[in-house]
């Protein structure tokens, strides 16, 4: 039986394991460069004999116990300096329950302080937890994330409005404000990690979103719009005005705000939880002019004047771009995208970087050249309402001779992106050679059905994929929706080390089942799990007979086993997925 030289809790290694899945989960959703841990420390606060007075949990070799001995001083000093420590409360409870909020506030501060000065060159950036209450110990959650990914997300700069009240300057940090919020909570829950996590990821985006909404609520300075505002435009966009959809902007702001010139103005302001007035009212805005509103009521009309200072994160602009989406960004940049009331932060419509490296890797010696130019057109393409599909293809002029009769061959010709948009206003598939020569347009693709198909996506999608799945030759597929998505398809994995799933095997072939560290092997599955794509067969087999080994072991270590499928090849698997060494 494993025995753990820091316990807090029965459960507490169930409970970490746990809280890493979700964190991966969600964070990986936003930016798997964000590269989440986390770890737990408990601060013993209750008398009780033959305990430790700090507890790491899962025991850190980079954060040992060591680390946090002054931990108390550091607090006691952060206290002492606090300016809310000369406000004084009337009433003796009152008091005391402020007296508390500081001193607990005052060692989240310390235990900040000790890691960020630990790894302060370090690409690490450390968020802590409110604290639980939990058989004697004060426990915190400490969430890592790295550094310069966070540093690659537009974020807004205030952080407290009315000089007091805490608002968020991104989803992300609505995010990370949720997912430590909802491991506090499940501390509270008896027995921790007996059972999964209070919260799944859906919801914990869904208050996410709520949360980051009231950040803009307050720009109205109106304190009756400060809930509500999520909600009321996922029904403003999911209503229809004589069948259409409802595409406008509302633009949120104080009234009086000096950019801002009303062109029409009610009488009686409407209150935008009547959602449907709102809907109709976004039939008279355009390009130029918008809803006015204060978060709370809408004043009709207004356009923007002037240079506006973005310091002042006074001006939030909501646009409705189709059924059930909408957008939120500030001076210009993306805040948050919302499809069916699914919360994102924005992504780049397309990634160049990852598009350049797929592209290299289906057409060997592909020229730099030919890319750009390819990359133009379908910049070129992305520009349209309506939604189009480009096959590269290999074997182009092959395939549209094979294909003729479902579509329009054409002598080869290279095209500007100008004519090339003309073009794809018809239906079908464009075919290009890799040199960015079109071949034929119009096309209906063949292929048989395939498994690698998506009810959820629209008939463009899946007729890509089938035929990529029909047609063995080298060819990459970009489909444009009208809902605004974009594939390319192979999207191909990124490439990993091959030593390093070597060295996982090593590790996982080493661990014995007398003093067995259930900890680690719990993380090498999980890697394994998500590395499944590629292993070798050879690799499969290996791993699988290593979990059947020990897997007795940590039932009776834990009484507890998660158990995992059996891991198997992919025939997809081949040696461009390994980074050279």
């Amino acid at each position: 039986m494993t025995t753990i030289e820091y316990f807090m809790w029965g459960y507490q290694d169930f409970f970490t394991a746990s809280a890493k899945r979700l964190a991966l989960d969600i964070f990986n959703q936003v930016d798997p460069e964000l590269k989440p841990k986390l770890f737990l420390i408990g601060l013993l606060e209750d008398n009780i004999p033959d305990r430790h007075s700090i507890c790491i949990e899962p025991e850190q070799k980079d954060y040992p116990v060591s680390e946090f001995e002054n931990i108390d001083t550091i607090a006691k000093t952060l206290r002492s300096v606090d300016k809310e420590g000369t406000l004084f409360q009337t009433h003796p409870v009152a008091q005391q329950n402020q007296d508390r909020r500081l001193t607990l506030k005052s060692y989240r501060q310390a235990i900040l302080n000790i890691l960020n000065r630990k790894n302060l060159y370090k690409d690490r950036s450390f968020f802590i937890s409110y604290s639980a209450k939990l058989d004697g110990y004060r426990i915190f959650t400490v969430l890592e994330l790295s550094k310069n990914a966070l540093a690659n997300h537009y974020s807004l700069t205030k952080t407290v409005f009315n000089e007091r009240y805490t608002i968020r300057t991104s989803l992300l940090d609505s995010l990370i404000y949720e997912f430590l919020a909802c491991c506090t909570e499940s501390l509270y829950h008896p027995d921790p990690g007996a059972d999964s996590m209070n919260r799944g990821a859906d919801e914990i985006f869904r208050l996410t979103a709520e949360d980051f909404m009231r950040t803009v609520a307050q720009a109205g300075a109106n304190y009756q719009s400060l809930g509500g505002l999520y909600n009321a435009c996922n029904t403003i966009s999911s209503l229809k005005y004589e069948g259409a959809e409802g595409i406008g902007k509302i633009l949120i702001a104080p009234k009086g705000h000096k950019n801002i010139k009303m062109l029409l103005e009610l009488a009686e302001p409407i209150k935008i939880s009547d959602f449907r007035k709102v809907r109709k009212f976004l039939e008279i805005t355009d390009s130029h002019s918008m809803i006015f509103s204060d978060a709370y009521e809408i004043y009709v009309l207004c356009e923007k004047k002037g240079k506006y200072n973005h310091k002042e994160e006074s001006i939030f602009e909501i646009n409705f771009s189709r059924h059930y989406s909408w957008e939120l960004s500030h001076d210009g940049n993306p805040l948050m995208s919302v499809s069916f009331m699914q919360p994102s932060t924005p992504k780049e419509r397309m990634d160049k970087a990852k598009f350049e490296g797929d592209i290299l890797r289906i057409f060997n010696g592909i020229r730099a050249g030919d890319i750009e130019f390819i990359w133009e057109l379908i910049e070129s393409a992305v520009t349209q309402k309506h939604g189009t599909m480009l096959v590269i293809s290999s074997e182009a002029k092959t395939e549209a001779v094979r294909l003729g009769k479902q579509g329009f061959r054409l002598n080869p010709v290279k095209l500007d992106g100008s004519f090339f948009n003309t073009i794809t206003a018809i239906d079908g598939a464009v075919m290009i050679d890799t040199e960015g020569t079109c071949h034929a347009i119009g096309l209906i693709l063949d292929g048989k059905a395939s498994n690698k198909g998506d009810a959820s996506r629209g008939a463009r999608f899946n007729s890509a994929v089938r035929y990529l799945d029909t047609v063995k030759k080298p060819a990459m597929i970009v489909i444009i929706s009208e809902d605004g998505m974009i594939n390319f398809i192979p999207s191909l994995r990124a490439k990993i080390k091959r030593s390093t799933i070597i060295h996982a095997i090593n590790e996982i072939m080493k661990i014995g089942i007398k003093k067995i560290d259930v900890q680690r092997y719990y993380e090498l599955v999980d890697f394994f799990k998500a590395s499944e794509f590629y292993l070798t067969k050879e690799e499969c087999n290996i791993v699988n007979s290593e979990t059947d080994r020990l897997n007795p072991a940590i039932l009776e270590a834990n009484k507890m086993l998660v158990e995992y499928d059996k891991l198997a090849p992919s025939g997809e698997m081949n040696n461009t997925y390994y980074i050279e060494e």
